[in-house]
């Protein structure tokens, strides 16, 4: 039914191992049959002994043929793959819309905070501050669900399916090798998220809880989790610090701002680096490329890209200004090369940065 299988990643894993095309010596040699034993019953028989006997690498035909054997499951595994991705999108066109954004993204490397029947519906919990979408937290209700398995650790890769009318999601976790296997059947599924407010991420000058809770949208709707389970909404004006600690109404939400501010979350997505798309005026583009600043020196760079040809003299004057050996040199090697492609850099200026 499914393809994706802990034994299958696994074996995929394991044909990884070998560094095709790379020297290495006794001492790598040692360390790679070590990395292969680990994985031996998801080898083939056939390349077993020569790995636990330590002379696969010497015998030439038995390597030739470990070598094919890795070729073909990377090959395989990652058409396979592919069309796992492919299958996985069509189906999400089925659920609820705020699931349909929730499994847009991916949730690889999302840490499970909660994973709990209540009835017959299943809560998960994601916190994906360190994966792969704009949401903080990810929280999934399933329902009509059905489980199987352990999800424990990180939510790692995942394979959806439809059948007769519902769905089924299998997902490998981990906290690392080897992984978990847990499915689960459902009629439906949606999706509640959490946001870390913009001055969260790019929090400036912003050194005080004071100051911290002066930059938030007084606008937006605000949140902690409870429990690892529960988004609780918490209105501003309860929001105070004491000797004892930092509190949203009775609330503890740390005895320090760094701790406090680890527990607000917003409802609205705000980008941190939206200031860094404010366009520089085209009269002061070109001593704005220079400023000491380096939030006006990303704002000038993101301006000429999306001015194009309309700023083609201020780049032509910037790239002769600017020495070839400079620190930043990189930044204005990608502007001469981008201003080279749209066939607007001069010839002088294109033999100074483009001599190769």
């Amino acid at each position: 039914m499914f393809f994706l299988t802990r034994d299958q990643q696994e074996i995929f894993i394991a044909a990884h191992t070998y560094p095709f095309g790379e020297e290495f010596d006794a001492e790598f040699e040692d360390y790679l049959y070590e990395n292969l034993a680990e994985y031996i019953d998801f080898l083939p028989q056939k390349f077993q002994s020569g790995i636990m006997e330590r002379n696969l690498f010497r015998n030439d035909t038995l390597m030739e043929r470990f070598k094919i054997w890795c070729d073909v499951t990377i090959e395989q595994f990652t058409t396979k793959s592919n069309a796992i991705y492919e299958k996985r999108e069509a189906i999400v066109e089925c659920f609820n819309p705020s699931a349909q954004t929730a499994f847009s993204q991916s949730f690889h490397d999302g840490k499970i905070l909660n994973a709990e029947q209540q009835g017959n519906n299943f809560t998960l919990l994601l916190d994906m501050s360190g994966g792969f979408t704009v949401a903080s937290m990810v929280q999934l209700v399933f329902h009509d669900a059905q489980t199987e398995g352990n999800l424990e650790g990180y939510y790692v890769y995942d394979e959806l399916i439809k059948i007769d009318g519902r769905f089924a999601l299998r997902v490998l976790s981990s906290f690392g090798s080897p992984y978990a296997e847990w499915t689960i059947f459902f009629k439906d599924v949606t999706a509640r998220y959490l946001y870390r407010p913009a001055v969260y991420i790019e929090p400036g000058e912003v050194a005080t809880w004071d100051d911290y809770v002066t930059a938030l949208n007084r606008e937006d709707k605000y949140y902690i989790v409870k429990e690892d389970m529960y988004f609780v909404e918490i209105d501003l004006a309860t929001l105070s610090q004491t000797d004892n600690g930092i509190f949203a109404g009775e609330v503890l939400l740390g005895d320090t701002f760094e701790e406090a501010r680890e527990r607000i979350y917003c409802a609205t997505y705000e980008d941190p680096y939206a200031h860094f798309s404010e366009p520089i005026p085209t009269d002061e583009l070109l001593f704005a490329m220079f400023d000491l600043d380096q939030n006006i020196r990303v704002r000038a760079f993101n301006t000429i890209f999306a001015l194009g040809e309309d700023a083609a003299y201020i780049a032509n004057d910037v790239l002769r200004k600017v020495e070839v050996s400079a620190e930043e040199n990189m930044y204005f090697g990608i502007i001469a090369k981008h201003f080279d492609q749209l066939g607007c850099l001069e010839d002088d200026v294109k033999l100074k940065w483009l001599r190769e």
